[in-house]
């Protein structure tokens, strides 16, 4: 039998010892930076369905709600449909996201529906029911606007005077008039908005009063002026309305907009 020295063992169990053992959580100097990737775009798709009603010039409900488009307006390119008899549509897959929808049909107003979601999925979206009204024609135009600024007793108002351009009895003297700190009220530029039925004095003259609202109340603009600016419109007995992505409110189905009258706010607390 061989015997090995204790100097060797020993140097043996040395060189094993360190040959055996291993570093961990060792990290190296970074590597550069890797190109960027590409941007995230959804892949998850649905269709959008709803349902369009049709009214006519006096607020009552159309049989056949066929023929209005619907805009995808925020599309490229852009995506629209049509409605079908009974004024349902479906649109193809579209991607998960937000929508601005326009509906529309030639001698009716436009609605619009802001930012509409679209989740996407096995499920088609639901805008729900939109309501679309015929505008109000040329022979319901207003051929003078009058404001007056009344002080009687202690209280301030405003008189409205409307002269037709066309002498007839109103089925329905719905009135909105709009309020600007600015010139140019209407539709695209307003304030404030107040709808109201007018009294039918004769047949050339409808009036309002006592108008009374302090107008400061809803926006800071009418506290920065003296005077305001008014217009009216005749609308659809039915209502239809929609505020747009600058905060105007907007009616859809009136007619022809009156002259603006400049007058000083009376109303300002």
């Amino acid at each position: 039998m061989r015997i090995i020295p204790v100097r060797a063992l020993l140097v043996m169990y040395i060189f094993g010892f360190l040959f055996s053992c291993t570093k961990t959580n060792v990290v190296g100097a970074a590597g550069p930076q890797g190109p960027n990737g590409t941007d995230g775009i959804s892949t998850i798709t649905g269709t959008i369905s709803g349902k369009v009603e049709l009214y006519d010039s006096l607020g009552k409900a159309i049989t056949d709600n066929s023929g209005a488009t619907v805009l995808f307006e925020n599309t490229s390119p852009q995506i629209s449909v049509t409605t079908q008899a009974d004024g349902s549509f479906t649109t193809p897959l579209m991607s998960s996201g937000f929508y601005n929808i326009s509906i529309s049909k030639g001698g009716f107003g436009t609605m619009k529906l802001l930012r509409f979601q679209n989740t996407g999925g096995v499920n088609p979206g639901q805008t729900g029911l939109i309501t679309l009204g015929k505008m109000q024609s040329s022979w319901f135009d207003i051929k003078n606007l009058q404001v007056d600024t009344v002080f009687s007793y202690g209280f301030h108002y405003m008189y409205f005077t409307i002269t037709l351009a066309h002498p007839q009895t109103l089925p329905a003297a719905e009135v909105v008039v709009y309020f600007s700190h600015a010139p140019g009220a209407g539709n695209l530029s307003n304030d404030y908005t107040y709808r109201t039925n007018f009294f039918q004095q004769n047949d050339s003259t409808l009036v309002f009063s006592p108008f009374d609202v302090d107008m400061t109340q809803f926006t800071d603009q009418f506290n920065n002026t003296n005077d305001v600016y008014i217009a009216a419109a005749i609308d659809n007995p039915m209502l239809f309305t929609y505020t747009d992505s600058a905060g105007n409110k907007v009616y859809p189905a009136t007619g022809n907009l009156s002259n603006e009258v400049k007058v000083f706010n009376n109303l300002k607390n």
